[in-house]
Formats: structure tokens, sequence, C-alpha cells
């Protein structure tokens, strides 16, 4: 179980840091594929700018930000609260929209269930986290 409290914060910053980073490359290399893959089609080009600068700028810089709280003990507290407050926010927005609005496909449906679960790690990854600090 100690070995779990230590080693699960680092290795969920470091996923998770990784697949942002990934997902930033793809939407980088083929932007217009991924966007269309996500339903989003815009009238004037100047839209992908916008996108791209959420969907590459803002991944890139998390998955960076967690890749370094991984590496380093002083930032993962930071990081998890971050993956814990984000992905939750994210869950929020989306399952608003889902139920409320009624605006939804099976891929919206998926990124919900990714996106509840996500947060259900990171904020096991702050418990396991403050345990460690606890029986340090």
């Amino acid at each position: 179980m100690e070995k779990f409290l230590r080693y699960f914060p680092v290795w969920f910053l470091w996923m998770n840091g990784i697949m942002y980073c990934v997902l930033a490359l793809l939407f980088v290399l083929n932007p217009h594929d991924w966007f269309a893959n996500l339903g989003v089609t815009l009238q004037d080009p100047v839209g992908y700018t916008e996108l791209q600068t959420m969907y590459i700028g803002l991944m890139a810089a998390l998955g960076i930000y967690f890749i370094l709280a991984a590496w380093q003990q002083n930032l993962q507290a930071g990081g998890l609260l971050l993956a814990f407050i984000s992905y939750t926010a994210l869950a929020v927005v989306r399952g608003w929209g889902i139920l409320v609005d009624g605006v939804f496909n099976d891929l919206m449906l998926q990124l919900l269930v990714i996106e509840l679960i996500s947060a259900a790690a990171a904020g096991i990854g702050l418990y396991c986290h403050a345990r460690s600090l606890a029986q340090s």
C-alpha cells in the first residue's frame, strides 16, 4: 500500500502529461481533421486560430506542467489539484451541455465518462499524496 501511495500520484501526473502533449501534437500536425472528428466545422477560418490556441496551447501547457509536477516533489500537490479542478470543471460543463441543453453525441458521452474517471483519479492522487506526506 505504501508503494501505491507514493507512486500513484507520480504515475497519474506522468500519464496525463504525456497524453496532453500527444493530443497537442496531433492538433498541430492535422488540426482540421481532428476538429472535424470532434464535429467542429467553422464558417470563418479565423476560428481555427482560436481553437488551436485553446487545444494546442493550453493542452501543451497542461502536459508540460503535469510532466514537471511528476518530476518535482514540490509541484505534485499543485499538479494534482490542477488536474482535479480541471477535470471536474470539464465534466460539469460537458454534463450541463448533455443533460440540460440536450446537445451530445457518442463522443461527448465518452468524453464525459473519461472526465469523471479522471477527476476521481486526480482525487485519489491527492489523497495518496497527502497520505504519503503524512507517513514521511
